[in-house]
């Protein structure tokens, strides 16, 4: 039977180690997980960085994965967006054998930086959507995209049995958040509310619990409580941590969390030192072609 998340943690963030917490929430609780982690790819968030060998980055994401299907319940949904290299090793190692399907779906996004003459531009991201059991909810009323042709005769028989749209294709268009967005914060790495909101529309409903694993800027946590979903989240880094306090508390994002152009480091800035760093192939500080441990093979 799915068992209750602590009243100290619903609603609440955690400041500390999205394990740590994990570890405090009992088994099938959560009607959902949402996962964006850190990529791996060298990023840093302010001063910090939580780069590691490619190995010890997929054991850690295969243990992040595990503890959050242990609180999904049996009829959620997880999502994990990653760069597509990310969730290949983890779906192989580990999600194929442990869910009963996952999907890979694909955020598109325009991108002006990171052309390459030897190979085509890298403008997408990985989009794992794992179903626990065969019995997942989902809702496609809730994320029906209109028909383009209304008036043909199929068309017209679907609205009238009470159809809203066709269910969304598995690859998702939405722009970055530019350093310019109305959205953007000084977070490292933010994804675009519209596509975090489709997500949760998707397969929960108003009441239900959404694990966010990581707070970020506060992004998501603001979507869930726009559209009435409780939530249970963590963030490791106290900066960011009172950013998200701060932001639900006010409905909005005080100019002090901005991106500020004039305080800016010189050099890349966060989207550019991402993109870079992917199309250079500086992926981690591992060798080009990471051995996994036998301990990863199933």
């Amino acid at each position: 039977m799915p068992s209750a998340v602590p009243n100290e943690l619903l609603n609440h963030v955690y400041l500390g180690d999205v394990m740590d917490l994990l570890r405090q929430l009992p088994d099938r609780c959560v009607d959902m997980v949402y996962g964006d982690p850190d990529y791996n790819v060298g990023v840093k968030y302010g001063d910090r960085s939580y780069t590691r060998s490619f190995d010890e980055y997929i054991e850690w994401y295969i243990e992040l994965a595990r503890e959050s299907l242990r609180v999904l319940k049996d009829d959620g949904n997880m999502f994990l967006v990653n760069y597509p290299k990310q969730n290949a090793y983890l779906r192989v190692h580990f999600l194929d054998a442990a869910c009963y399907e996952v999907l890979d779906y694909v955020w598109v996004f325009n991108s002006n930086i990171g052309h390459s003459p030897k190979r085509f531009t890298t403008a997408h991201r990985s989009i794992l959507h794992c179903r626990k059991t065969r019995d997942n909810r989902f809702y496609k009323d809730q994320v029906a995209v209109p028909y383009q042709n209304p008036t043909d005769r199929r068309i017209r028989k679907n609205i009238a049995d009470g159809s809203k749209g066709r269910m969304p294709y598995d690859w998702l268009y939405f722009n970055l958040v530019k350093n310019v967005s109305k959205e953007k914060t000084f977070h490292a790495c933010q994804i675009p509310q519209q596509l975090a909101e489709l997500l949760i529309k998707s397969c929960t409903l108003p009441g239900d619990i959404v694990l966010v694993q990581s707070g970020g800027s506060g992004s998501e946590l603001e979507v869930c409580k726009r559209l009435g979903r409780q939530f249970v989240s963590a963030e490791i880094d106290e900066k960011y941590y009172r950013m998200i306090q701060d932001r639900l508390a006010q409905g909005k994002i005080e100019e002090r969390y901005r991106l500020s152009f004039q305080r800016r480091k010189p050099g890349l800035v966060h989207q550019q030192q991402l993109m870079m760093l992917e199309n250079s192939g500086k992926y981690t500080t591992a060798s080009p072609k990471p051995k996994l441990s036998e301990k990863l093979v199933r």
